[in-house]
Parts: C-alpha cells; sequence; structure tokens
C-alpha cells in the first residue's frame, strides 16, 4: 500500500513535467517564427539585411530539433495534458501561417538577390524537422486522441507545402 501511495504522485509529476516540456518547445518554436516574420518584415531587401533572417531561421530550426529531442524523452501525456498541448499546437499553427504568408510576401525581394532557391532550401528542412516533432508528440498523446492530434497539424503542413510551393522555380 506504501509503495502505491509513493508512486501515485510520481507518476502525476511525469505526466506534468511532459506536458510541460512539450508545451515549452512548442512556445519556444512559436516565439521564434514571430521573430522570424519581424526579421522578414523589418528587411529593406539588402544583402546584408537577411543575416537577421538568417539567424532567426537558423534559430528556429535548432529549437525544432530540441523540441523533438525534448519530446522523446517525455513520458506519454495524459489527457489533460494533451489538451494543453493542442492548444499551443493552435497557436504555433497561427503564428506559422502568418510567419510564411510574410515570407511569401518578401519573396520577390528574395529574388532580386538571388536567394530565393536558399529560402526553398531551409523551409524543406523545416518542414521536414517539423514532421519529425509532431510525429514524436503524437506519439506522447493518448491513443483515442491521436487522430485529432494529426487534425491538428494539418495547418502546418498545408502552411508549409504552400510556401515551399510559392518558392520552388
Amino acid at each position: 500500500m506504501k509503495l502505491t501511495t509513493l508512486l501515485a504522485p510520481l507518476s502525476l509529476v511525469a505526466t506534468v513535467f511532459a506536458q510541460g516540456v512539450i508545451e515549452q518547445s512548442l512556445t519556444t518554436v512559436n516565439e521564434q517564427a514571430l521573430e522570424l516574420q519581424q526579421a522578414v518584415e523589418s528587411w529593406k531587401g539588402s544583402f546584408l539585411g537577411t543575416l537577421p533572417i538568417i539567424k532567426e531561421s537558423t534559430d528556429i530550426l535548432d529549437s525544432i530539433h530540441k523540441g523533438t529531442k525534448a519530446a522523446k524523452g517525455s513520458p506519454p501525456l495524459d489527457v489533460l495534458g494533451a489538451i494543453g498541448v493542442a492548444v499551443a499546437t493552435q497557436t504555433l499553427a497561427q503564428s506559422v501561417n502568418t510567419t510564411l504568408t510574410t515570407l511569401i510576401a518578401a519573396k520577390p525581394k528574395f529574388d532580386k538577390l538571388l536567394l530565393s532557391p536558399a529560402i526553398l532550401i531551409n523551409l524543406s528542412l523545416q518542414k521536414a524537422a517539423t514532421t519529425k516533432m509532431s510525429e514524436v508528440i503524437i506519439e506522447k498523446v493518448p491513443v483515442e486522441l491521436q487522430p485529432t492530434a494529426q487534425e491538428l497539424i494539418k495547418p502546418i503542413d498545408a502552411a508549409f507545402e504552400f510556401a515551399i510551393q510559392r518558392f520552388h522555380f
């Protein structure tokens, strides 16, 4: 009886930890997506002005990889944890859509500097990393909620597909 009394709070702590780690990873990627959007919006079209864009793009990719690793090491989510992650995912989906829309609007400036192929490569890398992170997180969601989780990431996939299509030459 005493062992169960000790293990019950530990399993709750593990679930809360998993939710926190995954949500924090999504929040970090979201914040960096918004920073990238801001960098692209404020870019005047000069070659040197692309440095903040490159930095933010690299930071996002790094955060996605770190988030994937953190999610892999997290215990499975419970229903409440999955709901918290779902909310963070919806917020991220909105930011990704806005950021990629801003990037597409700046494509003529990238074209002028012959940088659109580099943006295309970066978008492809980010999409692949995002897909991997999504797969890992979905594995942590309770089985009965996994179809819903898959639906929540569709807008992110669609936004990347649209942006990649726009940057194809």
